[in-house]
């Protein structure tokens, strides 16, 4: 490929790739995303092809097993956004046909929103998000056929049903040998790892294996349990009794059990609850101010409830803005 390419064209092309391909490495994915970047002129941050990723995964267009190293691309979907007066998304693979069905539709019959992602600074764009206007379900499930996706009535909602509680893992062997070296523990009061000597007390660290794969476990009673990082730290946060999420409802007549979701930058969700909280809006989250928080929005309380239970967080409840006159929030 050669010529300008706007940000926008970049995400689209990187999914239509994927699309097309099915199944790879991961660290090949990663390496295609900066030789991309690199040949447009773009300048990525450090882990940006990373966080493209994981951003990717949790809007439903892959599926990412880093540990595995592998990718592959999540079926078409169309599904409804909860409370959303009448909007659907468009997620998953996006071939040259299903494009091509969708340009059709939108030409003839279909109600189109095509909203492209705004990166910040460093950021490798994402694929726009395609919204749908429809007046009834079985609008959406003779849309989903002509488009060649499958039918869910709310993702959003079905996941909550899936939700894992965090717990630890299988029980492990502890750091040892060359690789104690490398050792590292889970600070909450610095929201990171330290490098440390021993393994002396509970906690979470990590270290890298025989291979270099570095290695995240969680010691309980003296015994080391296989982990996720980010269960991890919300296990880590849930022992010292420390809350990273806050739920505020929208203001507006009929829009108390819908609001905004914060979660502290320091603790990211586990995929599955982030891919849950990110498909109620179709978008990323938006970073908080100065960048300490990630937002979802259309999140309703039964989720935000659900994804906080199961991590073992307490849900803070915000005040609901005060609508003012003309529908605007103080």
């Amino acid at each position: 490929m050669t010529g300008p390419m706007s940000s926008t064209e970049f995400g689209g092309i990187l999914l239509r790739w994927l699309s097309e391909s099915r199944s790879g490495k991961a660290s090949a994915l990663r390496d295609g995303i900066r030789g991309q970047a690199q040949a447009r002129d773009l300048e990525l941050k450090e882990y940006a092809d990373w966080d493209w990723m994981r951003k990717a995964a949790a809007l439903g267009f892959i599926d990412a097993d880093l540990r595995a190293d592998r990718w592959s691309v999540a079926p078409p979907v169309l599904t409804r956004l909860p409370h959303a007066d009448g909007l659907a998304l468009l997620t998953g693979a996006r071939t040259a046909q299903i494009s091509t069905r969708v340009e059709e539709a939108a030409q003839e019959w279909m109600e189109l929103i095509t909203v492209p992602h705004r990166p910040e600074a460093g950021e490798a764009p994402l694929p726009d998000t395609l919204l749908f206007q429809y007046e009834g379900p079985r609008t959406l499930r003779e849309a989903a056929e002509f488009l060649g996706a499958r039918y869910v009535p709310c993702a959003a909602l079905q996941l909550m049903e899936l939700l894992p509680q965090a717990a630890p893992g299988p029980e492990s062997a502890p750091p040892g040998g060359s690789t104690a070296n490398t050792l590292e523990k889970y600070e909450l009061r610095l929201q990171r790892f330290v490098p440390v000597a021993r393994d002396e007390e509970d906690g979470l660290y990590r270290w890298r294996g025989a291979d270099y794969a570095r290695l995240t476990r969680v010691r309980r009673n003296g015994v080391f349990h296989a982990v996720e990082r980010e269960t991890g730290i919300y296990l880590e946060l849930a022992r010292h009794r420390t809350g990273v999420m806050r739920w505020r409802p929208e203001p507006g007549k009929g829009r108390a059990g819908i609001g905004r979701l914060f979660v502290d930058r320091y603790a990211p969700l586990p995929a599955l609850h982030e891919r849950a909280a990110v498909l109620c809006s179709g978008f990323p989250p938006s970073a908080g101010r100065q960048t300490q928080t990630r937002a979802y929005d259309n999140v309703p309380r039964a989720l935000a409830e659900a994804i906080a239970a199961s991590l073992r967080q307490n849900l803070e409840t915000m005040p609901r803005p005060v609508a003012a006159t003309g529908g605007r929030a103080k």
